[in-house]
């Protein structure tokens, strides 16, 4: 008669009865080492994505504009004609057309046109 080898539940139950603390903290090192693991897929996974550029909202500011879209400030400040030091400084497109007169699409059409324009221009 051939010995079988104990199964996976056996030698947990083994190993539970002779150490609970070890085998408890070995478990918990395999969970965190499986999420880590599951965190790096992931990022791996987006590495080859191409960042595009978030849709404008009404609720952004020209500051933010400038900094989620990678552009110089003066490229937002220009196209939206408000001063760098201004009190608009923290007003939002939504504010800023509503205070211009402008409808909000078209400000937004605008500003997305200025930052495609600057983009395009040649580095020196």
């Amino acid at each position: 008669m051939t010995r079988r080898s104990p199964t996976f539940g056996r030698r947990i139950h083994h190993l539970w009865r002779r150490a609970p603390v070890v085998t408890l903290v070995i478990g918990a090192a395999l969970v965190v080492a499986l999420i880590a693991a599951l965190r790096l897929a992931i990022a791996v996974s987006h590495w080859g994505a191409v960042p595009s550029d978030p849709h404008l909202a009404g609720w952004m500011t020209p500051r933010f504009v400038a900094h989620s879209w990678d552009v110089p400030s003066e490229v937002v400040w220009q196209s939206l004609m408000l001063g760098p030091d201004g009190p608009a400084r923290r007003i939002t497109l939504a504010e800023l057309a509503k205070a211009q007169n402008i409808p909000l699409p078209l400000l937004l059409e605008e500003l997305r046109a200025d930052i495609a324009a600057h983009r395009a221009e040649p580095v020196p």
